[in-house]
């Protein structure tokens, strides 16, 4: 697939009109000239740099600028980034939406679009994503297509959490605090000195917070926190030339279940108001009596090590061994009857070893090659608990169908058979025998109350990636830089789907709404697969202030084997997903201030989304066809004088399926705009000093973030359009004391300080049933923090 001329013209022209996103932060040097901003130098293309010589959109948050935004976790972080989305039903299933492209499947055998990384060691697999952000040094989020530099699963971006290293001198914090619905949090780290060069630094932080929707059938509330984690990092610089980090990492989650409400059965005594009290509840016996809520648990041993093997030479080595193994149980279908019950039991294992060399001779050429050998393994077993009388109900117009007869005519032969007055779609008072037996062999069979079937998607992955990428200065002012890599992937996936005791007596097959292999045993499918992801780009300085650059890139997702009953091998694979974007923007700082954006162009091919099918396990892939997404991103900060520092991000984004396919023929999902993929985002936050003197300094810390209307499903109009939310903002609000030597602080602080009522996701697995539910968002929220540093 090529761009039109013109559509690559138009981008040229505008990238000195459009300012480009703030990139990686490490350090800084002196102010631009005719400003006192610092200019920042980057390591984004695994070398230190200008942020003048990176064409990359890359918005960055360093200590500093965390702990003025308040931003403790993910979707913190998404409020004040152009373009990212953060939904987080639950530790176990967060979906990390770049511009409308949303990575979100729990499926072993699913792939990316969007790359999480903790100190360059991949973390995406969508069950051990989601980790706790303390003890940082930064986080970046780079935007567009990086599979150039960030490797597998950066279709369209990558999310990069740098933790802050050990050093050879003492250092200790501390911070606790409590709040409203039950928060309480502990945080701190110790650095020790071992020797000259040489550290070791621990680090803890404890998040607890009751839920905020009521369980009217007793347990815990739901939509709760209950976090811990750890980390221990060893560091050391032996000689002048070779330095090392040794990370260890361990995270355990048990909060309470999620709060899926129907929209379809009203709570008994209530409504079918998401934010209001949920009557949710699993079915005696199922996996031991399990309650609802999750138990997680992650663990990761990262080893990085550098060695300047010459004064223009650097040799890189990043090695990374993870795992995490989870159980959740959920109520799928939101109502108080134990109609539904789900768990998921997902592990997964990866190892990981990158080389790298980079050059700088302080000349005009500069780069890195490198290669990288990637392996993992992971399995998603699903249990299913199903009251049979229950599900016939729900399920009676399709039993209807399959007998040529519609649900009345089904109920009068009932009465034929001595049952009159049976209404037979009421799941509140379902017919207690099995229909298809009654009418079809005329015996009378009990329907169980609980009946158990299970299936499993199992993965195993081994890829290897060779990339590189270089820059060359042609003056003063312009620099080139491309780069590509190639990815090879050997994938076998793994699957069965059988029932625990016996066929169901609904339907009278092996299973009832998972996929039944033969025998119940597993199959398997391999495959290879291989491409290249490229990327071309230039930037050039108008003036020593402002800075301009324009890329093209390709982004791939690779392609997925996963588990099809309807395909004779029980198997299909989908196509590589693929997209070609360009973008263009600038740097500009003036002032007291700097100014960042970009306008970028983007058309994909073989658009994969996912969606629930009871037929399948868990999430199926299908292919959309094309899509065609173009848009608008910025972000900035200024000081006014001594007192007051403001930060304000502006995001437009224009993300829809196309009319047809390259061959002409017609998109199911024509013109529905991307789930999570609000057109217009906004953000601003204030940082007031309101008082200072010898005794310390007073501050005030407003920030507000809002959205346009976004869909949480690509097919639009679903269920009659009701599967959105609405524009809605959210305002936060901290008063924060600090010595005048910065050791001690004490603050409080309130979230969602209107209390705002909004949704973070509709539909879910309920959907796939014809009775989707709803997930409400964290009402009004405060509290007090006191904290030291020493």
């Amino acid at each position: 697939m090529t761009f039109k001329a013109h559509l690559l013209c138009a981008a040229a022209a505008t990238a000195a009109l459009v300012f480009a996103a703030g990139a990686q932060a490490q350090e800084t040097e002196a102010a631009a000239p005719g400003s006192n901003v610092e200019v920042i130098r980057v390591t984004t293309q695994f070398r230190e740099q200008s942020l003048a010589d990176v064409p990359v959109n890359v918005a960055a948050f360093d200590a500093e600028l965390l702990a003025a935004l308040d931003i403790q976790d993910f979707e913190d972080l998404a409020a004040f980034t152009p373009g990212l989305i953060v939904q987080e039903q639950s530790p176990n299933n967060t979906g990390y939406s770049i511009r409308g492209i949303t990575t979100d499947s729990g499926e072993a055998t699913s792939e990316t679009r969007v790359a999480v990384f903790q100190d360059g060691v991949s973390i995406t697999r969508s069950r051990g994503s989601y980790i706790e952000l303390f003890d940082i040094e930064r986080v970046e989020v780079a935007k567009g297509p990086q599979p150039t530099l960030f490797g597998r699963g950066a279709l369209i971006g990558g999310i990069n959490i740098i933790q802050n290293k050990a050093d050879d001198e003492f250092s200790a914090s501390a911070e606790v605090g409590a709040g409203s619905d039950g928060q309480r949090e502990v945080r701190g780290h110790v650095n020790f000195r071992l020797a000259e060069d040489y550290g070791l630094r621990f680090a803890v932080v404890s998040r607890e917070r009751d839920g905020y929707i009521d369980n009217t059938l007793g347990g815990r509330a739901l939509q709760g926190r209950d976090t811990w984690a750890a980390r221990a990092v060893l560091s050391g610089q032996p000689n002048e030339r070779f330095s090392f980090d040794l990370i260890a990492n361990y995270q355990e989650d048990t909060p309470p279940g999620t709060s899926f409400k129907s929209g379809t059965f009203p709570v008994p005594g209530g409504d079918t108001d998401p934010f209001t009290a949920a009557a949710l509840n699993s079915i005696a016996g199922f996996e031991g009596d399990r309650e609802l809520g999750l138990e997680r648990t992650v663990r990761g041993v990262t080893a990085l090590a550098t060695l300047d093997l010459n004064d223009a030479w650097t040799l890189s080595s990043i090695t990374g061994w993870r795992d995490f193994d989870s159980v959740e149980i959920f109520d799928p279908e939101g109502s108080a009857l134990p109609m539904v019950v789900l768990g998921e039991d997902a592990t997964g294992e990866q190892a990981s070893q990158e080389v790298r060399f980079s050059y700088d001779n302080g000349g005009q050429w500069t780069g890195s090659v490198g290669v990288l050998a990637f392996h993992e393994t992971g399995t998603q077993r699903i249990p299913v608990g199903l009251n049979e009388a229950q599900i016939q109900a729900l399920l009676a117009p399709t039993l209807a169908a399959g007998f040529g007869a519609s649900v009345a005519q089904l109920e009068g032969l009932l009465a034929l058979n001595g049952f009159p007055g049976v209404q037979l779609a009421n799941p509140y008072n379902p017919f207690p025998y099995s229909v298809a037996a009654l009418l079809g062999q005329g015996q009378l069979v009990a329907l169980r109350d609980l009946y158990l079937e299970e299936g499993s998607n199992s993965g195993e992955t081994t890829s290897y990636d060779i990339f590189a990428d270089a820059s060359y200065e042609v003056n003063d002012r312009l620099t080139l830089t491309a780069g590509l890599r190639w990815t090879y992937e050997d994938k076998t996936s793994s699957g069965y789907g059988r029932n625990i005791a016996g066929p169901n007596f609904v339907t009278f097959a092996d299973t009832l709404i998972l996929p039944a292999t033969p025998g119940g045993a597993e199959v398997s499918e391999s495959g290879e697969f291989d491409d290249f992801t490229w990327r071309f780009a230039a930037s050039y300085a108008l003036t020593d202030q402002i800075n301009t650059w324009i890329s093209y890139a390709r982004g791939r997702r690779p392609d997925v084997i996963s588990l099809d009953s309807s395909s004779a091998s029980m198997f299909s694979t989908s196509p590589a997903e693929i997209v070609d974007s360009v973008e263009a923007g600038a740097f500009w700082t003036f002032g007291a201030g700097s100014v960042s954006g970009s306008i970028f162009y983007s058309e994909y091919e073989n658009f994969q989304t996912t969606r629930f099918d009871p037929n399948q396990v868990s999430f199926v892939v299908d292919n959309a066809g094309s899509a065609t997404q173009y848009g608008l991103e910025l972000q900035g900060e200024y000081e006014f004088g001594d007192r007051v520092r403001a930060y304000a991000t502006y995001a437009y984004n224009s993300a829809t399926f196309d009319d047809t396919d390259d061959a002409g023929n017609a998109l199911e999902l024509a013109g529905n705009t991307f789930r999570y993929a609000p057109e217009h985002s906004a953000s601003f936050g204030l940082n007031v000093n309101l008082a200072e003197g010898d005794w310390g300094r007073v501050s005030f810390l407003p920030s507000y973030s809002w959205q346009s209307r976004i869909y949480f499903d690509n097919d639009n109009d679903r269920f009659g359009g009701i599967l959105t939310q609405e524009a809605y903002g959210l305002l936060n609000a901290r008063i924060r004391f600090e010595t005048a030597d910065e050791r001690y602080h004490a603050e409080i602080y309130g979230s969602n300080l209107t209390d705002e009522a909004y949704l973070i996701d509709a539909g879910n697995t309920g959907g796939s049933f014809g009775i989707p539910t709803f997930i409400a968002g964290s009402p009004l929220l405060w509290g007090a923090r006191i904290g030291m540093d020493f």
